[in-house]
């Protein structure tokens, strides 16, 4: 017996899509206004009146326990940062350590002002201290601990977390969809995940029926971002021809320069499956000679000699774009130059490449960990060398994407 065709809220018949043509017996001034229509007057009187309305307050004070959040040590952080005197004091300003990358602390910050000033009925100051401290777990790779701490909101499609009068959500949407991932790895099933993507992209639709305009805009990038969200969840799985097929799927009804974006996806992912000529296809695509799909194609023909083993191919590849279409200070395509020339066996010039890269104030995952192992295979006392090189990265000027290291960065 063939299988139904199914479909769910994230490839459903869109109520976003432009409206069809009236036809000859619907002129405009006929056409009915249904009360789900967000230009319909009556809604626009009963929206004003319930803005009126007092809102019973709510006790969220079971989320501002101290037994709900781990302790956080420094035991996985080099001692080069931990006596800098880059180092935040207890009373620094929780914008300023998010402005300047100090994450970890952070999200001790958020955790004190959660637990000892902040009002069990603020849901809007509890929430926003809950994302900034989840998050910020993440950023220092403890997202084994994010993935516990989430537990203590439960069910957030709960009607508790709705407001009695509007029944609009109260929780921000970036929480929301972040509990959805962290409630996903606490499980150990993340398949919950996808189901609680559909879940949230069900209530987005819902919500960008009832606006118009920019509004309605951000819940349709909302719902490509939750599209993108369910790809990233298949690979997770380790299902990536299902991702693949996802993510062609999303293609459809995107802007050009959106779909431009979709194809990059699309081919990083091919090429972490396998699949190199499918990863080339998506670049094969009518060409129109602009700058960046020039360089984007040039990165990807690198990226799939690479991935074919042609790495004598893929340096000529990567100088040729680091010399002509891009500036020869490109991080991503340095990087990727410099990976090539180690696996021929041009060491030195690794080297000199990775520790350019450093001089020239980066200090990402990838590159303190291949500058590492460099130095592993050039001596046996690589242990001083990495550590002056944690020295020399704690040095480095504060900055929004992350100052503090983990010892694994460094191989330590």
């Amino acid at each position: 017996m063939p299988r139904r065709t199914t479909k769910g809220p994230l490839d459903g018949e869109d109520p976003l899509a432009e409206p069809s043509p009236l036809s000859a017996s619907q002129t405009p001034s006929s056409r009915p206004q249904t009360p789900l229509s967000p230009s319909n007057p009556v809604r626009r009187s009963a929206e004003a009146a319930m803005a009126n309305i007092d809102h019973p307050a709510k006790d969220f004070s079971f989320l501002l326990k101290p037994e709900n959040f781990h302790p956080i040590t420094q035991n996985e952080i080099p001692q080069a940062f931990r006596i800098s005197h880059l180092q935040p004091s207890p009373d620094t300003p929780l914008p300023d350590l998010l402005a300047k990358g100090h994450f970890r602390a952070a999200a001790i910050s958020s955790v004190q002002r959660l637990t000892t000033s902040t009002s069990s009925t603020d849901y809007g100051q509890i929430f926003s201290l809950l994302y900034m401290r989840l998050s910020c777990l993440i950023l220092i790779d403890a997202t084994s601990l994010a993935a516990q701490e989430i537990n203590v909101l439960e069910d957030l499609n709960s009607t508790f977390y709705r407001d009695d009068i509007t029944q609009a959500h109260l929780v921000p949407w970036e929480l929301r969809v972040l509990a959805v991932r962290l409630q996903g790895i606490g499980l150990g099933d993340r398949r919950r995940g996808v189901m609680g993507y559909y879940d949230l992209a069900k209530d987005a639709r819902s919500e960008a029926f009832k606006v118009e305009g920019e509004q309605r805009k951000v819940w349709e990038e909302r719902l490509l971002d939750l599209g993108l969200r369910v790809g990233n969840a298949l690979v997770e799985m380790g299902d990536l021809d299902s991702a693949a097929g996802h993510l062609e799927s999303l293609r459809a009804g995107v802007t050009k320069e959106e779909d431009e974006k979709m194809k990059a996806r699309l081919a990083l992912l091919y090429l972490r499956i396998g699949d190199v000529a499918a990863a080339r296809r998506c670049f094969v695509e009518e060409e129109d000679n602009t700058k960046i799909k020039s360089v984007s194609s040039g990165v990807l023909e690198a990226l799939c000699s690479m991935a074919e083993g042609k790495y004598e191919h893929a340096v000529t590849q990567w100088q040729n774009l680091r010399e002509g279409t891009l500036n020869a200070n490109d991080t991503m395509v340095t990087q990727n130059l410099a990976v090539c020339l180690l696996y021929t066996g041009r060491m030195s010039e690794a080297r000199t490449l990775f520790e350019s890269l450093v001089d020239h104030g980066n200090s990402f995952y990838g590159l303190t960990f291949n500058l590492s192992t460099i130095y592993e295979l050039c001596t046996e006392k690589s242990r001083a060398l990495k550590l002056e090189f944690a020295k020399k990265i704690a040095e480095q000027p504060e900055n929004e994407a992350g100052w503090e290291k983990q010892n694994a960065e460094f191989k330590l």
